[in-house]
Formats: C-alpha cells, structure tokens, sequence
C-alpha cells in the first residue's frame, strides 16, 4: 500500500475531542518485551479474557511467543499509532450531545478512571468503524484496542469459555508483548504513568 493512499483514508477519519494525534510509523517500532507478557500474569484478566493471555492464542496462534509475533507484525507494511489524551475536560465520543449529562472538568489521579472506562468503551467502537472503512477500500488491516476486548459489549464474554473469539475481536498491545510506554517514549509522545494530571490511550493499526 502507497504511504499517500495510506494517508488520504486517514485523513478521512472522524475523532472526538480526546484524539491527540495519528503517527503512521514501521512495525518493527513496536518494540516487544517479555516483562510485558510476564505483567500479563499479574492482571485480572490473565486466565480470564478470550483476547487476553493464555487464552488469545486459541484465536490469534501467531502472537504465541515473541519470535513469531515479530514475524508476523513485520510482514505489514505500517503501524498506524492512534494516541488519545484527556485531562476529563474532553469529549470521548464524537456527538458531545450523548455526554450531555457529563461533567467536564479538570481531573487529577484516580479521578479519571471514570472519564479513561468511558474513553476505552469508545475507542472500542471507534477502531471497530475504521476498521470497516479500511477493509471498504480492500486495505488489510490488524486492529488493537487500549485494554481487554469488550466488542460484546455484555457483562460476560459469549465465547469465553469456547474459544476462539467468533467476532473477529481486537487484542490489545500489551497482551501481545508490546511495551506501549517504550513505543510511545521512542515516537516522543509524552505521557504520565503513575496518571497525575491527564491520562493517555494508544491504540494502533497494521496496514498492509
């Protein structure tokens, strides 16, 4: 795919107010870190999400160990990097009038979950649609979503329990062994981790 093509659909995107920008860069940017998949055990999820570890390999087998999701993820020609900031005086959806009964103001430490539960939800939505449109234009793009996939939409995953995924559900960077704070800092993207004053979501495309 030429980068002008590339550019021209990304150009064409609708974002809410909490987009901060879009960096198309080469996949072997994506720097993976086998802390990341030993910190995978430490979550909640572990054991748990159909699109988490152990259980992503039953649907994704490629991402199985580091080598072969490197394999894989070098075979695409892009990595297209969506980076999301709020402080909790933005808008995560792109018709403000749904969050109308939304307060938004300054927010600081454990005062945003609210505002980064709602922003993820969005997102999820959001990276489903480009999706769509990419495959429109016959582009064939691999999607992640900024935590665990949640494309159901329902307290309890249908197929959790009977894997593999049957929506073709997005995993996120980190299960897969990418390390996000690397990936952001190598691409001078500024972020807070612990969050203080504003919080951070990356989200990426593969484009072949």
């Amino acid at each position: 795919m030429k980068l002008v093509h590339l550019r021209r659909i990304l150009s064409r995107l609708r974002f809410p107010e909490s987009f901060d920008e879009c960096i198309i860069t080469k996949p072997n940017r994506l720097i993976l870190d086998p802390m990341v998949r030993l910190k995978c055990q430490n979550c909640g999820l572990w054991s748990r999400a159909i699109l988490c570890p152990p259980y992503l390999f039953k649907t994704y087998s490629q991402f199985k160990t580091l080598k072969s999701t490197k394999e894989w993820i070098c075979n695409y020609s892009y990595a297209v990097l969506f980076i999301f900031k709020n402080n909790g005086t933005k808008a995560w959806k792109i018709n403000c009038s749904e969050l109308s009964h939304v307060e938004f103001k300054k927010k600081r430490g454990m005062e945003l979950k609210g505002t980064e539960a709602g922003q993820v939800r969005e997102i999820t939505k959001l990276m489903r649609r480009y999706r769509i449109k990419f495959r429109k234009r016959d582009v064939k793009v691999f999607g992640f979503l900024p935590g665990h996939c949640d494309f159901c939409e329902g307290k309890h995953c249908p197929n959790r329990d009977n894997p593999p995924c049957k929506r073709s559900g997005m995993p996120s960077l980190e299960s897969i062994g990418i390390n996000v704070f690397e990936v952001l800092e190598n691409h001078n993207v500024k972020y807070e981790y612990p969050v203080d004053s504003y919080l951070t979501s990356i989200t990426a495309f593969l484009v072949k």
